[in-house]
């Protein structure tokens, strides 16, 4: 009976091939254009030399647009798969240590509401073809409010896995968006300090910065075993109320 329920709830996330294909076909369209775009624009401004002081000079220049076109670019990632690390650090570069980051974070949290729709939408064959990294991730991992935390939280872990595995669980998107919010803020703060820090390479506050993402990536490790330590003993005690509260949350 449950394995018939697991496969109904798989089958209702991938949809039919004719409800998913015109969307892949709209997705695939849309991103070309995209594409087509950025390329444009890249190849007509090919002669500017890009270092950490021209491209902070640069998005000053864009005044109020630069921010709109930051969120923007974070908000449509999870569909173009840009590394989110590359983002934190050109946020923190580019608007400095607080603003930066934070302007990441929102990014982060509205980017990753739609690559949490997107995979429940469309489901399980679309993630996988789409992914080139992190497939054994979300085959292996048991999703819920704590392992969105934590792998938020990971300075190296890619977002896109997260947004994409949570969609693919059992989990509200209530849950899955207060988790991420509060585990991708540290990350997008740690990587924004560093990246402002890039303009004083092997100064005291790059020391600082790299420190601080090393910290955060063994501290993280040392909550997962706590959480997966006491969770296994409450798995082992009370098996029933330990998947209730997965599958819950």
């Amino acid at each position: 009976m449950k394995a018939d329920t697991d496969r109904k709830f798989q089958e209702s996330k991938v949809g039919s091939p004719e409800q998913v294909e015109p969307k892949k076909r709209f997705i695939q369209f849309a991103l070309l254009i995209l594409v087509g775009g950025i390329l444009s624009y890249l190849t007509l401004r090919r002669g500017m030399n890009l270092t950490p002081e021209s491209f902070r000079d640069y998005i000053f220049s864009l005044d109020v647009m630069g921010p709109i076109i930051f969120l923007f670019v974070f908000i449509v990632r999870p569909l173009l798969l840009i590394p989110s690390i590359m983002l934190f650090i050109a946020g923190g570069l580019a608007f400095g240590p607080f603003w930066g980051p934070l302007y990441a974070s929102i990014g982060a949290v509205l980017g990753g509401s739609l690559g949490f729709w997107i995979a429940r939408k469309m489901g399980h064959d679309f993630v996988m073809s789409r992914l080139k990294l992190g497939k054994g991730v979300i085959q292996k991992t048991p999703f819920n409010s704590y392992v969105v935390f934590f792998l938020s939280f990971l300075p190296v872990m890619p977002v896109t896995v997260i947004n994409y595995g949570a969609g693919l669980s059992r989990m509200s998107f209530k849950s899955y968006i207060m988790a991420h919010a509060l585990g991708i803020t540290p990350r997008a703060f740690a990587y924004g300090y560093f990246g402002n820090s890039l303009l004083e390479i092997g100064s005291p506050r790059f020391n600082a910065a790299i420190l601080i993402l090393v910290i955060m990536g063994l501290l993280t490790i040392y909550l997962r075993k706590i959480f997966f330590s006491n969770n296994t003993a409450e798995k082992e005690s009370n098996p029933a109320l330990a998947d209730k509260k997965l599958e819950v949350s």
